[in-house]
């Protein structure tokens, strides 16, 4: 059994708006526990827009407006209220994807200019120590701004990003499923996500959690680098319009 990318952006799709529905409506633990499938998915599929656009000049600049555009909605729904509206703390994933992304950019530079010019061995090793300093500083930045998933969320899409450059899909994708599989341990296996007694988490709810975001693992095996039907725009759209969708229905 093989799947497009498409049908995996239908998941990180639909796991993402369940998620939200129960944070926003306080629904049962289990539609939180389905919706630690979405970033990982989102995630991989970062990396490969990373690996196969044609500028990735526009496509930083794409993430960065919908990091702005999705604010307003993301705080209507999880701040509630117009006086909610940060743009500078607790901000939406946008916000983290775009710092992830800016980093593998920058890696994509150095790496290039280091290729196109003669440097001697210490030279060549000063010029990559640019990439982890710009990678930490990002991770500080999305910390200060509250991203989601935080700093952590950032390295987590330049590590996956950055393996995604290979030119072998199944070494490129072995990689990112490690990268997936040490990062969902680290994110989800812990005891101040949601704030629940660490008694209960760690008997209960820290499984749930860690296991939906393993079964990701599954679904990018059967990935093999088809795109299917080409919907670009259909994450940058519906993460605003549901999140605005949600914040109406329960009311602002």
């Amino acid at each position: 059994m093989q799947i497009t990318a498409f049908f995996v952006k239908l998941i990180a799709i639909v796991t993402m708006i369940i998620d939200h529905f129960g944070a926003v409506f306080a629904m049962p633990i289990y539609f939180r526990v389905i919706g630690r499938i979405a970033f990982p998915l989102f995630v991989f599929l970062i990396a490969e827009g990373c690996k196969y656009t044609k500028s990735m000049e526009k496509y930083i600049l794409r993430l960065g407006i919908f990091a702005l555009v999705s604010e307003v909605p993301f705080d209507l729904a999880f701040r509630g209220g117009i006086s909610g509206i940060d743009f500078l703390n607790n901000t939406n994933i946008f916000y983290t994807l775009w710092l992830g992304v800016v980093c593998v950019y920058v890696l994509q530079k150095v790496k290039k200019f280091a290729q196109d010019k003669q440097y001697a061995n210490r030279a060549y090793m000063l010029l990559w120590l640019i990439v982890p300093i710009f990678v930490y500083g990002a991770m500080l930045a999305a910390d200060w701004l509250g991203t989601d998933y935080g700093g952590v969320g950032v390295l987590f899409v330049f590590l996956t990003a950055a393996v995604a450059q290979f030119e072998e899909l199944e070494v490129a994708k072995a990689m990112q499923m490690l990268i997936i599989a040490i990062f969902v341990f680290i994110l989800y296996f812990n005891s101040f996500i949601l704030d629940i007694p660490i008694e209960y988490w760690i008997n209960i709810t820290a499984v749930q959690f860690l296991l939906a975001g393993l079964s990701t693992l599954i679904i990018i095996a059967l990935y093999k680098g088809k795109q299917g039907y080409a919907v670009k725009w259909l994450f940058y759209v519906v993460y605003p319009v549901h999140l605005l969708a949600f914040a109406l229905t329960r009311g602002i």
